[in-house]
């Protein structure tokens, strides 16, 4: 399965899965904004992983999903001097 992408609002979600031994799944995920990156490669599956690569891609997606709606990616307000 190649790198899937998803856009939620502003930003796009960026989803690869990672064949582990023994037919186990895991998934990484980046989040950009205007093609940066907002927050770096992520990784989701633990040390079992899991069944199928779709559960694996569809996992990391909606770990993505509760990252920018707990706030990943909006900037930081400076420190007042």
């Amino acid at each position: 399965m190649a790198e899937q992408l998803y856009l939620f609002g502003v930003f796009a979600i960026h989803v690869r899965p990672l064949e582990l031994q023994g037919a186990r799944w895991d998934a990484e995920y980046q989040i950009t904004h205007r093609d940066h990156p907002v927050q770096p490669w992520s990784t989701v599956g633990g040390n079992t992983g899991f069944d199928t690569a779709g559960k694996a891609v569809d996992a990391a997606h909606a770990q993505a999903v509760a990252d920018i709606e707990h706030g990943a990616g909006i900037p930081k307000p400076h420190a007042f001097p």
